[in-house]
């Protein structure tokens, strides 16, 4: 197999760069401004979701002197804890600023999507990261970047590698997606049943007054940490961390691994340690503060905490009312008045309805089935992106040869 070495700077036609200075946001809703945050662990595009700040038209249309990334454009992170983590656009929206930088390939001379699955390899990944020249925080010069080297097969071979690579995301997409779809089915039912009062047979059920307004009759009014135990995590020392599994060790879980599984660490099996089982309704302390997390198991550390319910068939109920928009901002709005928002169990003392017994368990019996459902998708992505992992470096390197294989390719790619 033929192949052209580069430096990246000669595949480029366009450098999108407006670090240096910030520009003025708006409110939620106008162009999404792209940040670090938004290029996570193995996924090929930006996530959106992410995305906490934005700027209007007139600032989006004026202020950025490079322009905006554009379809099959590559994004890669140049400073902070995320540095070196790259993405491809997959259409025309939003803006970067400060902390990336946007690279408009060639398409004559390379594939857009080849080249990124050349920079998220694991090979150059950890390249690099040891361009990193930051001393308060990790940070990459593009001059750097520019020079990195990429081998370049002819055209036809880099798009048969990026059609095998972009099968397996493809797959992975359309799991996230279903899991979205579960989640927002899961919580329009709680809306449905326990917000708006639209219960099976609540034609049948008379309102009566409490002092949280108008509820159905035979429902009481309780106080979250009277029907929920708060227990935060530990912080054993970074000595006893080590970042392979062994016997005699679990998973130590942080924020990050919920949304990433590129860094996990492990600790000793110690009854000190705080532990959590995938369906346990976990939140954040810190960061996110009010996030509800699950799906992992091991020992969590003190970023987190678990919300354990006391009453029978309640946990799905509580999950449902955590997870609303109101409650996540009351509990981020109170856990901000130190320096550092941190959430503690005083923050739970809010009144809180709770239905009859019989409504509980069906919804129980719902939303578990929804949680296993995510769950076991969350597990097949977690297969597929190994699979795409273990592909990705034998690719890369010829030792599978791709040449001769009857591949269907789209030009695109």
């Amino acid at each position: 197999m033929k192949i052209d070495n580069y430096k990246l700077g000669d595949l480029l036609v366009k450098i999108i760069d407006n670090r240096g200075k910030t520009p003025p946001y708006s409110g939620e809703g106008d162009v999404e401004l792209i940040e670090t945050a938004s290029l996570v662990g193995n996924n090929k595009f930006p996530d959106y979701n992410l995305v906490t700040k934005y700027v209007d038209q007139d600032t989006f249309n004026t202020w950025f002197r490079s322009g905006h990334p554009i379809k099959d454009d590559i994004l890669i992170a140049t400073v902070g804890v995320n540095i070196g983590n790259v993405v491809i656009m997959r259409e025309n929206r939003g803006c970067i600023a400060q902390n990336l930088v946007g690279f408009r390939p060639n398409i004559k001379i390379i594939s857009p999507h080849f080249l990124y699955y050349f920079l998220s390899w694991d090979r150059t990944q950890a390249y690099l990261k040891k361009l990193d020249i930051g001393s308060a925080q990790p940070s990459i010069k593009v001059p750097h970047l520019l020079h990195v080297k990429i081998p370049c097969p002819v055209m036809m071979i880099q798009r048969k590698i990026a059609a095998i690579l972009s099968a397996y995301d493809d797959l992975i997409e359309n799991n996230t997606r279903r899991i979205k779809i579960l989640e927002e089915m899961a919580q329009a039912i709680y809306n449905e049943w326990f917000v708006k009062f639209r219960f099976p047979g609540h034609e049948k059920v008379k309102m009566v007054d409490s002092e949280l307004g108008k509820i159905p009759e035979g429902w009481e009014v309780k106080v979250l940490n009277e029907i929920t135990t708060y227990q935060g995590g530990s912080q054993p020392p970074k000595t006893e961390h080590i970042y392979e599994p062994r016997r005699g060790y679990v998973r130590f879980i942080q924020n990050r691994d919920y949304s990433s599984d590129q860094h996990p660490t492990f600790i000793k099996i110690d009854r000190r340690n705080r532990t959590c089982t995938e369906y346990d309704i976990m939140i954040d302390k810190y960061g996110e503060v009010g996030k509800i997390r699950f799906g992992l198991e091991g020992a969590y550390n003190v970023a987190l905490a678990k919300i354990e319910p006391v009453l029978t068939n309640t946990r799905e109920y509580i999950r449902g009312y955590l997870n609303q928009e109101k409650v996540r901002q009351y509990l981020n709005n109170a856990s901000g008045a130190s320096t550092r928002g941190s959430l503690n169990k005083s923050h739970f003392n809010l009144k809180i309805v709770v239905p009859q017994s019989k409504l509980l368990s069906d919804y129980e019996i719902f939303s578990k089935t929804i949680i296993s459902l995510i769950l076991s998708y969350r597990r097949k992505n977690k297969i597929l992106r190994q699979t795409r992992d273990l592909l990705l470096p034998k690719l890369m390197s010829g030792e599978i040869d791709v040449e001769n294989l009857d591949i269907k390719v789209d030009n695109e790619q």
